[in-house]
């Protein structure tokens, strides 16, 4: 959980020993968890395990695929399988299918980091507690990203992590340094928060209008009001973050999940929908007109896809992907190879490409990023089926968390690269990993089997 928390603070981890200290830590909680499962006090919950193997098997042969972009293969090979690899390669002997096989390495380490951060939450978030736990560490998170931001951008003070914004001035950034990138993890600590808040929603039972009007005036008083102020503090940040497409995709994904929530709540339909419409009404409408709602639409009014650069830079990145569509150009590279199909009048350095869809396909190569793509179908596949078929408030509110986060995912990562940043990384894959946990793992008071 510490963890979780840490990876957002030092500019997302998106420093090169941010990226490392963070593969320290994931590294030393997994061999812990190792040594007491060799000395058999852990083991995983064998139905999440039956669930989970597939997923975690796509992840790791990413990872093999990764390692062997950077291995020395007969010259033959690389020709065979990357001719445009094999021509750019300058050395003598032996090739990779890599043309960056430094920056490949540290790939590799964040590809791992990723990897056994999946693979911890499956085999440490093995209760009813623990996953709610785990929801609130994620708000608690958030909270602080925006609250933090908030008071940045409202005191003008303009600090990130430690230091003086140098870029993001006048929008919230949190301690992150693109205010995109803050605007996904908001988005993806909302969804925990608003999964959270359902599943205690959900476990209201109905009753006469005076029984309401006493739930009504406990809930008032209830821990549900301040998950409530939280996810309205989130929203404010995001609002204050001016990402276009941070805004637009919450307010895509929130619908989207709402309507396969709402499909399968049975009678938990009207206040789920009730809910759900406070959070545009109160929130957006109100909260948002204080905090700056208008210069948001000003900015989404203006915006004019023909005149935007990374709309430019990802129609040459789809030259890039023709000479590397089978093997990649090694993982991390994208930085180094892009120059070379960068037309005259797309001026400027690309660290990354605005399309997670491209960065993978480039640097991985098709059938990689098809892997990738696997692990988020079933995520998505599995946290549909939490809300249909699971009784469990809680999971079916897990099943909200995830399906918000994976269509986020899948249509903010058309614009962005929220998913190249480790911290945001590290969150998606935790909460992706909750939708197979919540299929099999026994409710609140039921034994483990």
């Amino acid at each position: 959980m510490a963890i979780l928390v840490w990876a957002p603070l030092p500019f997302a981890s998106n420093r090169i020993w941010g990226g490392a200290l963070l593969a320290v830590l994931v590294g030393l909680v997994l061999c812990a968890w190792l040594a007491l499962y060799l000395g058999g006090r852990t083991n995983i919950h064998s139905g999440v395990w039956r669930r989970a193997r597939l997923p975690l098997v796509l992840l790791v042969l990413v990872q093999v695929w990764v390692g062997l972009q950077i291995q020395y293969l007969p010259r033959a090979i690389v020709e065979m399988f990357s001719p445009q690899a094999y021509a750019w390669h300058i050395e003598e002997g032996w090739l990779s299918f890599s043309l960056d096989r430094e920056y490949s390495k540290y790939y590799l380490m964040r590809g791992c980091t990723y990897t056994a951060g999946f693979f911890l939450t499956l085999a440490l978030v093995n209760t009813h507690n623990r996953v709610k736990v785990l929801l609130q560490i994620l708000v608690f998170s958030g909270t602080f990203q925006a609250a933090y931001g908030a008071f940045m951008v409202l005191s003008g003070l303009e600090l990130g992590f430690f230091v003086e914004k140098y870029a993001g001035q006048g929008v919230a950034t949190g301690t992150f340094v693109n205010r995109n990138h803050l605007a996904g993890y908001l988005v993806m600590c909302l969804a925990a928060g608003i999964g959270l808040l359902l599943s205690q929603i959900a476990s209201d039972a109905p009753g006469s209008w005076k029984e309401r009007l006493r739930r009504w005036l406990r809930l008032l008083l209830s821990p549900k009001i301040r998950l409530r102020i939280y996810l309205a503090v989130m929203i404010i940040a995001l609002v204050l973050t001016r990402s276009r497409m941070g805004n637009i995709v919450f307010f895509i994904s929130l619908g989207l999940a709402g309507a396969m929530a709402i499909a399968t709540g049975q009678r938990f339909s009207m206040r789920v929908t009730g809910f759900l419409g406070s959070l545009v009404v109160i929130d957006m409408a109100i909260l948002g007109k204080w905090f700056g709602l208008d210069k948001l639409v000003e900015r989404l009014e203006q915006t004019n896809s023909g005149s935007e650069a990374r709309v430019w830079s990802n129609e040459y990145s789809l030259n890039y992907l023709a000479d590397f569509s089978l093997t990649g150009s090694g993982g991390g590279s994208f930085y180094g190879i892009f120059p070379n199909y960068q037309a005259a009048e797309l001026p400027g350095f690309y660290q990354h490409a605005h399309n997670d869809y491209l960065e993978f396909a480039v640097e991985l190569g098709l059938p990689a990023t098809a892997l990738l793509g696997g692990v988020v179908a079933l995520a998505l596949w599995n946290g549909f089926h939490l809300q249909r078929l699971r009784r469990t408030a809680l999971y079916k509110g897990v099943g909200f968390t995830v399906i918000m986060t994976a269509f986020w995912a899948l249509i903010h990562s058309t614009a962005d690269f929220n998913l190249q940043i480790p911290a945001n990384a590290l969150t998606f894959v935790t909460i992706l990993s909750l939708a197979f946990i919540c299929r099999k793992l026994p409710g609140r008071g039921q034994s483990s089997v």
